[in-house]
């Protein structure tokens, strides 16, 4: 299988938008003197300058597969079996699919990509100026900000997008304040953000349905692009889809961009669906294993999904009889943890997702579609709460008022244990949980070009 993208989201969006199509600078030019030219409006647009001078590489499409084969040929069957024993079993995708094959295909979508390891910009073949643009404004962030610092430092997969889609979107603000000057000589105040707000995140949704892999393994550029793009739209000029006008005196202040990578750096990806507009973040608990439970379990790994992978699990379900709108669902999102476990004993992995919602409804529609994502039904009349998979593993699915938690494949006389970790009566004083491997985002990102 090969998935169905051809380029950035923006490149795509732009060039359908008569106000913009096109790009600048002229092909004819000399390479050298065309990335010079490139390297400096990269820095007007986005009003930073360059310490030093960023490289630019040409490679062809095969040999950008080449090495997304030979890399996913060479992560470990131990880290894959790990992968389909934890994020497989909670749900995002069959715990048997061949992960060495899904992970080398092919990400046809990037036409160029920013390497924070390796301090150079990629080219697959010709590529518009605009491209050139979006990684050379990425080269300044590194330069400015140390993206791959800031990057290695989020502790969940929910805070890796979040910053991702700070990264993604400010270079697209950047990429289209360029093509508006070399086009049609104006700025980002004399637009109308509506029609390419809702291109972004509708080439976005594409990915998506075209995808034929599932959502998890296109959780970045599904997220970051779109919505990351309107985030940073709101954040400069005060505009959004549903205010498409900017509200704020222009010439803009791009000090609010750099503060996304200092001191008001994204934390949730509800934060950026929302605009800044999400409700704290509530802890759930399960932040370890309970200790009348750590002779027997032993932690494996841990995470917050947050709004959008809450969402990506999900979506599976949309539309299913008596469910509804997964996309609605996952909003009333307020805080996550997944903790994976072993079992001393059996050596079995067991998953467990504690959640809170906006309200008890919320959290009943979040527990009637956890049972129609494993297929599960009870087992026992006078304990509705434990249930077997369609798998044939054991569940268990619990709510209370706007908490649920979902346990899979743990020892039954475990559960109810576990489970209290998850509500408040467990929740124990928080300890500070440093990560001894990348996050699941952050791991699936390194399988895309350039990327840390």
């Amino acid at each position: 299988m090969r998935r169905s993208f051809r380029q950035p989201a923006l490149v795509l969006l732009l060039s359908s938008i008569p106000l913009i199509a096109g790009c600048g600078g002229g092909d004819d030019d000399p390479a050298a003197s065309r990335f010079a030219w490139l390297a400096t409006r990269a820095e007007q647009v986005r009003e930073l300058s360059f310490e030093r001078e960023v490289p630019v590489r040409t490679v062809s499409r095969d040999e950008v597969d080449a090495e997304a084969a030979q890399a996913a040929a060479a992560i470990a069957e131990e880290a894959l079996a790990t992968l389909a024993a934890t994020y497989g079993r909670l749900g995002y995708f069959p715990p048997d699919m061949d992960l060495h094959a899904t992970l080398g295909q092919s990400m046809d979508l990037f036409a160029a990509w920013y390497s924070p390891e390796n301090k150079a910009i990629s080219l697959i073949g010709e590529v518009d100026d605009q491209v050139l643009i979006h990684e050379y404004v990425h080269g300044l962030q590194d330069q400015h900000f140390d993206l791959g610092g800031l990057l290695e430092a989020t502790l969940t997969s929910d805070a890796h997008l979040a910053l991702r889609a700070a990264v993604e979107g400010d270079a697209m603000l950047a990429e289209v304040r360029f093509l508006l000057q070399e086009q049609s000589d104006a700025d980002l105040d004399q637009i109308n953000w509506a029609v390419l707000i809702n291109a972004a995140r509708s080439a976005g949704e594409q990915i998506l349905e075209k995808n034929e892999l599932p959502a998890l393994f296109v959780d970045y550029p599904s997220f970051a692009y779109g919505f990351g793009f309107e985030y940073c739209v709101h954040n400069l000029t005060g505009a959004s889809a549903a205010s498409p006008r900017s509200d704020r005196p222009s010439p803009f202040d791009w000090s609010r961009e750099d503060a996304l990578f200092s001191d008001r750096i994204p934390a949730t990806t509800q934060q950026i669906l929302t605009l800044d507009g999400q409700d704290p973040v509530v802890r759930v608990g399960l932040e370890e294993v309970p200790p009348e439970l750590a002779d027997r379990l032993d932690p494996l790994d841990w995470d917050s999904l947050g709004e959008w992978l809450s969402y990506l699990l999900l979506r599976p379900l949309d539309g299913a009889p008596a469910l509804g709108d997964m996309r609605a669902l996952a909003a009333t999102w307020d805080g996550d943890r997944a903790l994976f476990v072993r079992d001393r004993q059996t050596d079995a992995t067991g998953t467990a997702w504690a959640s809170a919602w906006d309200d008890p409804e919320a959290a009943a529609g979040i527990e009637a579609a956890l049972w129609q994502l494993y297929g599960g039904a009870a087992i026992d009349e006078g304990e509705p709460r434990l249930g077997r998979a369609e798998d044939g593993e054991l569940v268990w699915i619990e709510r209370r008022d706007e908490r649920v938690v979902a346990l899979k494949n743990v020892d039954e006389g475990l559960m109810p244990a576990l489970a209290e970790a998850a509500f408040p009566s467990g929740i124990k004083p928080m300890r500070l949980r440093l990560r001894t491997r990348p996050s699941l985002a952050a791991w699936l990102s390194r399988r895309l070009p350039g990327l840390p």
